[in-house]
């Protein structure tokens, strides 16, 4: 018996498993939308996470085919929510 008769047994265990292991990542394939649906997810679940701005994060810039004009709405997305958050809230009158 020489050496090559010896590793055989073991070679094929080895590409066993490797093969094994490349079938449970061809079931499992990443696309770029599903990362960015995860990322967006984690994002709004995160405790201490802005959720208004993670919105907005999620709508204009997360996204697979982003608009040509990404960077200007989300801009304004995001001026418009500190605007809304700036203004002084309406008073109530004790009537």
């Amino acid at each position: 018996m020489d050496e090559n008769e010896d590793a055989a047994p073991e070679d094929a265990v080895a590409l066993d498993t490797l093969a094994g292991l490349a079938a449970q990542e061809e079931d499992w394939v990443e696309t770029p939308e599903t990362f960015l649906t995860g990322v967006s997810a984690v994002l709004k679940a995160a405790d201490g996470v802005d959720v208004d701005l993670a919105a907005i994060l999620s709508d204009h810039l997360l996204t697979v085919t982003p608009n040509a004009n990404v960077v200007v709405n989300a801009k304004a997305a995001i001026l418009a929510l500190a605007a809304k958050r700036a203004a002084p809230a309406e008073e109530q009158v004790d009537g």
